[in-house]
């Protein structure tokens, strides 16, 4: 068997993703709203500590209040991490621990 033939045995349904379904996409949505509602939770709790706990964690209190203020459906885990990041790496350039 030569190479040309063994192109055409294969499947081409095989490489297309199926449709998600009705269900499969009601699915996603209610997942997505719990993912939203336990992060939400989660920034709250955050808002529950002090500044040097915060601090500890790389955040201020402006950031958990600017997630706070921010859509229910953004990631506030997102935000925070880059907010933590950048404050870190601004602090290494400056060369302070603060």
């Amino acid at each position: 068997m030569r190479m040309i033939d063994r192109n055409f045995e294969i499947e081409t349904t095989a490489a297309r993703r199926p449709v998600p379904t009705f269900l499969a996409r009601v699915r996603t949505a209610v997942f997505g709203f719990f993912r939203a509602w336990r992060n939400h939770r989660m920034v709250n709790r955050l808002n529950e500590l002090d500044d040097h706990q915060l601090l500890d964690m790389g955040l201020r209190r402006s950031d958990v209040h600017a997630v706070r203020a921010a859509s229910f459906f953004s990631d506030a885990g997102l935000h925070l991490t880059l907010a933590s990041r950048e404050r870190a790496r601004r602090h290494l350039r400056a060369g302070r621990l603060d």
